[in-house]
């Protein structure tokens, strides 16, 4: 057993705390943790406001209940009898096309029966059984998969609105591989995405197992008070370990030990887990590693602005009846689309009122975050009520910009991330958490947390 290591995390956002807990969890006394926050809130985009009877999430607003390791944390922290899952009346989901929201049914009759695509566009989606597989192995643009396979009419009608609700991102510059890799794997293992359904239907089936072809779909989740309920209790827990308003300027290798170098003063470090976003990474550890820093300095992020407005359900001509709805770029809207957020957690609202939370911004429109909060809101009120019916202006509003929200995995994202740990690894001991690297979502973020708490936990009793 090797003696006490001092451990230090950079960044208080979810991925941050999570890994401080697994080190506790796995190390106990035999390691000081350090968590150190540039500023004094922590938590990062997971935020809620909680006013006027509203519950506000200001970034994600929840998480699939599909990841047994995030349940299991969740029950570990003691959340478990917080969990709030998603209401059986949002199971709806909509698309905006030719001034109308067209429901997207997972049933391929239904869907086939609806007017969302042409009876071209959804021929063309027939003929995909016919189409070969991809035969390189070179690195393929989400957009450019979908329309090789489905057609043009699906990837800018179905694919593109759901990229831009996942990551703000332009399906055009995003890497499938790296974003969707459950999908590149469906044509590579079966020959096509309808060869894939039929046969791992059957497979699970055979198998007594529940979901598609990518496996268990799971639920929204979150937790009673809004996902900021998460980040309260990680920092009641973490809190003897936490240093806020405590900005790490730099690390380096300094007598087989680190030294970090923060606004406050210095430390040496045995081992330094960044969970900050990559442009932050890059700046911290450009000094001993340069090439890494560089590349990570090429992962781009999208801004975006959420918008979250409550209105009295009397003043909404058109029936609040699922989770939202998504609009292609195509539309000409400024809006991406629109979260239900009171029909998903009913909590979210007061009795009477409806809380929607739209977004606006993404990587083909960066720029409109510049508008500031007080134009956001009308313009996301304006679009919105033409396409709800809302007749007179929200009695609630809250607008959180993010600058530099969503890390996008644009093409050549996984041979970057190969090259960058090839760099990290000469130096040992050297790690980066968060979600720019293999997967945005909260179970991502947690379950690379884990398996870097994991490694250091190994190595320390190795």
């Amino acid at each position: 057993m090797t003696a006490k290591q001092c451990i230090a995390i950079v960044g208080g956002g979810i991925s941050g705390l999570a890994a401080g807990f697994f080190l506790r969890k796995r190390l106990g006394e035999r390691g000081d943790i350090f968590i150190f926050e540039k500023d004094r809130r922590l938590g990062g985009t997971i935020g809620t406001s909680r006013e006027q009877g509203y519950l506000a999430d200001w970034g994600p607003n929840g998480f699939l209940d599909r990841e047994p390791l995030t349940l299991n944390f969740i029950d570990d922290i003691g959340l478990k009898e917080k969990l709030y899952r998603s209401n059986k009346k949002s199971e709806k989901r909509f698309i905006y096309r030719n001034n109308r929201l067209h429901e997207i049914s997972a049933n391929p009759v239904k869907f086939l029966a609806g007017g969302l695509l042409s009876a071209r566009g959804k021929l063309r989606i027939g003929m995909e059984i016919f189409v070969p597989r991809k035969k390189d192995d070179e690195d393929e643009s989400i957009f450019r998969f979908v329309e090789r396979r489905i057609g043009r009419e699906a990837a800018e009608i179905l694919i593109d609105p759901m990229v831009s609700g996942i990551y703000g991102g332009d399906a055009e510059q995003l890497s499938l591989g790296a974003c969707f890799p459950v999908m590149e794997t469906m044509e590579k293992e079966y020959g096509g995405l309808i060869k894939a359904m039929i046969k791992k239907g059957r497979e699970n089936k055979k198998a007594g197992k529940k979901g598609g072809p990518a496996g268990p779909s799971g639920h929204l989740t979150s937790f009673q008070g809004g996902l900021l309920t998460l980040v309260e209790r990680l920092e009641e827990i973490m809190a003897p370990s936490i240093r806020r308003e405590e900005e790490v300027l730099s690390v380096v290798k300094n007598s087989g030990k680190f030294r970090l170098a923060t606004s406050l003063g210095n430390y040496d470090i045995d081992r330094v887990i960044i969970a900050a976003p990559s442009m932050a990474a890059a700046a911290i550890i450009s000094d001993m590693a340069p090439e890494a820093a560089a590349l990570l300095r090429q992962i781009p992020y999208s801004n975006l602005a959420v918008c979250c407005q409550g209105y009295k359900i009397e003043d909404i001509e058109r029936s609040v009846d699922g989770f939202g709805f998504l609009v292609p770029h195509n539309q000409n809207l400024e809006i991406l689309g629109s979260i239900w957020t009171s029909v998903i957690f009913p909590e979210q609202a007061p009795d009477g009122f409806v809380l929607f939370r739209t977004m606006l911004g993404g990587a083909k429109n960066n720029e409109i975050i510049n508008l500031g909060e007080e134009k956001l809101g009308v313009l996301s009120h304006a679009q919105l009520a033409a396409i709800m019916g809302i007749k007179k202006p929200p009695s609630y509003q809250k607008i959180i910009i993010w600058n530099e929200a969503i890390p996008q995995y644009t093409l050549g994202h996984r041979e970057r991330l190969r090259r960058i740990e090839k760099d990290l690894t000469k130096l040992g001991s050297i790690y980066l958490a968060g979600n720019a690297y293999t997967g945005i979502g909260l179970n991502d973020a947690i379950k690379r947390s884990y398996y870097i708490a994991d490694n250091i936990f190994r190595a320390s009793v190795s």
